[in-house]
């Protein structure tokens, strides 16, 4: 091209970095600035007028100088592009597309850069690849990003910068970098939970406490180092990761087992009911311990009843639901100087009440008490659960080698009935046997080799089964009774009894395979008084002992 050419261009010069990852490496705007700027003196060009965007080119249509940009390509006040690569103009093939259209119909008669001009007169295929690569280029980094970030999630790390009280470890690659504890803040921010649990102050005293303590966000490049705002501090109040947990992707991970928890997870539950409706909890948020677990004789449900009361200063007892001042002395809820909130949960026959029959009720301390009494008789010691699983292991090989018998056996006769179903439609093909003899005989030899294939596939993966109900003795008794309400719900989940309450007792009716263990356990105990003392401490010495009941433990 000569400089004539170019001398009668309206140039619209277009640069673009955003901050995400795709641009991590790229000229700043202000550099390639620099190179359109060269391109304008190497050939000749007069007329331009420049375009900046700081957002990712992956999107079509959230660029708005970009826009500007076409229209008044579209409008006849810019007929050229100059830009560094073409990549800064489109990352998608929507807006590459329409660029190419443009550059086809002569409406764009030139987009020049360092290394090329692209012109209406030459295949659009070069430009095409440009952006096609381009696109990929996102696609795939977005995949891989979202790989990393779940691996780190997997870790117990979530991604990007470490909240207030934990710092990004540096020293690692990243991909791999893990978090540390921030001493100063997370002792301030300990602090703040420790105060607001005691239901006495609001978010507003937190924030001042905070500040008092010199509170300030972590030092970054570009930011930090300033006091918190106002609304951080209830950010962090409402923030899961000082409970242990986080979610990403709609995925609910746990937080590195090596960091430190602040507050439990029904701690966190209190926090957001304290933070809702002017630091009133709300019912609505409240979530059962043990409902859904419990049903009657008769299968019926078994349902919740809450009740959340507090005490104000003038020593009156209330539910504060549905009410916004004391019933006895009138003084407004959130005015009350060092209320006490109390919560309590009881079970009731849901089908008698709706009969408006006089019914009964039991609270949660007393399941949680019955739970306690019922792990004592099934909790192991990690003596005996290793003993357990050496010797569970040992029957299961065993038994592996006797099935691998049948297995082959069984592949034997699957053989046997398809060799005969090929020689049955042969014999039919040369009208040997009529159709009606050929389908009731096959249909019996599909009906056998599906029994064959069903019984294979039933068959109960019983080691497994056995490993989760050793866990479950070891875990049990310390859940119940320190455990959270979600630990609670799950241990109950993988226990599968169902607890009965009959309006006088709780009782509980196990799985098959609960109470074998129970049952041996208890007769164990009964044949041998030295067969897991309460306190062990050699367990070396126990061996002997857990083989003289052996048979008891194994039966079943």
């Amino acid at each position: 091209m000569d400089k004539d050419f170019y001398k009668n261009l309206k140039v619209a010069g277009y640069s673009r970095k955003s901050s995400e990852a795709e641009d991590r490496q790229v000229l700043s705007i202000g550099s390639q600035k620099d190179e359109i700027e060269k391109m304008k003196e190497l050939n000749g060009i007069t007329d331009t007028i420049y375009y900046e965007d700081s957002k990712s080119a992956k999107t079509p249509g959230i660029r708005d100088h970009f826009s500007n940009m076409i229209q008044d390509i579209k409008n006849g006040k810019r007929n050229a592009i100059a830009c560094w690569k073409p990549d800064r103009l489109a990352r998608n093939m929507d807006e590459g597309g329409e660029i190419i259209d443009l550059l086809q119909r002569g409406i764009i008669k030139s987009i020049i850069t360092p290394s090329k001009t692209y012109t209406p007169s030459e295949p659009s295929w070069s430009l095409l690849l440009e952006f096609g690569m381009a696109n990929q280029f996102s696609r795939d980094l977005s995949v891989n990003v979202k790989r990393g970030q779940n691996k780190k999630a997997r870790m117990g790390i979530p991604h990007g910068l470490a909240k207030i009280g934990f710092l990004n470890d540096k020293t690692e690659e990243k991909g791999n970098r893990k978090w540390l504890i921030d001493e100063k803040r997370f002792r301030i921010i300990k602090e703040v939970f420790k105060v607001y649990l005691t239901g006495n102050y609001s978010g507003g005293q937190m924030y001042d406490l905070a500040i008092r303590a010199g509170l300030t966000t972590p030092k970054h490049k570009h930011s930090g180092g300033n006091s918190i705002t106002h609304s951080r501090i209830y950010t962090i109040l409402k923030d899961t990761i000082y409970a242990g947990f986080f979610h990403q992707g709609g995925e609910r991970y746990e937080l590195d087992k090596t960091l430190p928890r602040i507050i439990t997870e029904d701690e966190h539950e209190k926090v957001l009911r304290m933070l809702s409706g002017k630091n009133i909890p709300k019912t609505q948020t409240h979530q059962s311990m043990y409902g859904g677990f419990i049903i009657s004789p008769q299968n019926k449900s078994i349902g919740t009843d809450c009740k959340f009361q507090i005490i104000c200063e003038c020593k009156y007892k209330f539910s504060y639901i549905n009410k916004t001042h004391c019933p006895k002395c009138g003084k407004e809820i959130i005015l009350i100087k060092n209320p006490k909130y109390l919560e309590y949960e009881y079970y009731y026959n849901v089908a008698l009440k709706k009969k408006k029959w006089s019914i009964k009720n039991i609270s949660q301390s007393k399941v949680t008490d019955f739970l306690l009494e019922f792990a004592d008789k099934f909790s192991m010691s990690p003596a005996l659960a290793n003993w357990s699983r050496r010797h569970i292991h040992e029957i299961h090989d065993s038994e592996v080698e006797s099935k691998l018998v049948v297995v082959e056996s069984q592949k034997e006769r699957i053989e046997q009935l398809e060799t005969k179903k090929e020689r049955y439609r042969n014999m039919l093909a040369d009208e040997m046997i009529e159709r009606e003899e050929y389908e009731h005989d096959t249909k019996k030899f599909s009906a056998e080799i599906e029994k064959i294939k069903q019984n294979s596939q039933n068959q109960v993966n019983w080691l497994q089964e056995a490993e989760k109900i050793i866990d479950l003795g070891l875990e049990m008794k310390k859940i119940i009774k320190n455990g959270t309400t979600m630990a609670k719900r799950e241990i109950l989940s993988k226990l599968g009894s169902n607890l009965i309450w009959d309006e006088e007792e709780l009782n509980i009716i196990n799985k098959k395979p609960i109470q074998v263990l129970i049952d041996g356990l208890l007769w164990a105990k009964q044949k041998n008084p030295k067969f897991e003392p309460s306190s062990i401490v050699d367990t070396s010495s126990q061996n002997d002992v857990f083989e003289d009941i052996r048979p008891i433990l194994l039966r079943g």
